[in-house]
């Protein structure tokens, strides 16, 4: 009898690391499922990306790692060959090395990276990534897999495509609707280790036009308490949304986003929402800039740089700007289709000889 095909995912998440890795792997591992196949997780790091994967229904395979002398090939492989999967999908950044990635590629796996700037992808049979300008710098000698860079790539949630496709009447009338008070939405990642939701908060209470806060608090979110501190100062009208599980209607109701860059900068192009982004590190800068230059979005670069009055000046110039904001959604949705899964999903169909069989 012929064994059910399956598919193992090597990603982590933790309030330190972040949780877009998670969340990343989790909407292919979606897709995935709708083509029968078994799908397996491998996490180091992370007992909250632990509990969403587990949440979903996917098993977790973990490490233990009560020494120094973790052995990071040896795991992978017991977890590869326990899983008997056909094909490993990579979203970490944790220095796993090129020969543990060739050792699998020679047994017949077919390797996979996602968005990886490091050396283990030049053993990869596949590697994915947006359009960031980082990608042409790299060193590509010795890769002899298929490299796909672009807005066609951009891994979202399957709501976003599905959101993209129906016929939203509050939406739409909203978009009529010029009088309405315009919404401005919070949301800075599942964690916001940075506190970026604290500064976004102070930011709005300096102004003085008309709006309404939507602030979008992720599972692992830091700053309760001085967020609270905060929130009885303030002088404008707030929602407080928690334990989101589909964050597409949420930010669909938005006409401009202040946000932490990352996946949610592109779950927000996908929906049309222009958007304001704080970038947690120099690499962010550096990817955020494809959104300035496509004319979707707004960065105020490196966070830590970033003052509260800065801050509130650039939402100012898009809050007023009605149609600078409509120009932007336009361009934003034409770049995010959100259907970059099903994309890299059908490309894995095609390297796995029997992934259809």
């Amino acid at each position: 009898m012929k064994k059910q095909r399956a598919v193992l995912f090597r990603c982590d998440g933790s309030p330190e690391l972040g949780l877009g890795h998670i969340v990343r792997c989790l909407a292919l591992a979606d897709e995935l499922k709708n083509h029968n196949i078994n799908i397996y997780f491998a996490i180091r790091k992370g007992p909250l990306g632990i509990r969403m994967v587990e949440e979903k229904g996917y098993r977790v395979f973990t490490s233990d790692e009560v020494t120094n002398n973790f052995d990071y090939g040896k795991w992978i492989d017991k977890c590869a060959i326990e899983s008997c999967c056909k094909a490993i999908i990579f979203d970490v950044r944790d220095g796993l090395s090129r020969a543990i990635v060739r050792k699998l590629r020679n047994k017949g796996i077919l390797t996979v990276t996602i968005d990886d700037p490091e050396d283990k992808r030049l053993e990869m049979d596949l590697a994915f990534y947006p359009p960031v300008p980082q990608v042409k710098r790299m060193d590509w000698s010795g890769f002899t897999g298929e490299l796909y860079i672009g807005w066609d790539w951009v891994i979202l949630r399957p709501e976003f495509a599905a959101w993209r496709q129906r016929q939203n009447e509050t939406v739409q009338s909203r978009e009529r609707d010029n009088t309405l008070t315009p919404r401005i939405l919070i949301t800075m990642g599942g964690s916001d280790p940075a506190g970026l939701t604290l500064k976004a908060v102070e930011a709005l209470n300096m102004l003085h036009e008309n709006f309404q806060a939507m602030i979008v608090l992720g599972p692992g979110f830091m700053h309760e308490d001085p967020l609270n501190k905060l929130l009885r100062k303030i002088n404008y009208n707030y929602t407080i949304i928690r334990n989101v599980l589909d964050m597409a209607p949420i930010m669909a109701q938005a006409d401009l986003a202040i946000a932490s860059f990352g996946v949610t900068a592109f779950e927000l192009a996908a929906l049309g929402v222009p958007a304001i982004h704080l970038c947690l590190t120099e690499d962010h800068v550096e990817s955020a800039s494809t959104f300035v230059k496509a004319g979707i979005a707004v960065s105020l670069g490196l966070f830590n740089n970033v003052s509260k009055p800065v801050l509130a000046n650039a939402i100012r110039q898009l809050l007023v700007n009605a149609q600078r904001r409509s120009i932007m959604s336009d361009r934003a949705k034409q770049k995010v289709d959100g259907q970059g899964a099903t994309k890299i999903i059908q490309m894995i169909e095609i390297r796995v000889k029997d992934i259809n069989g």
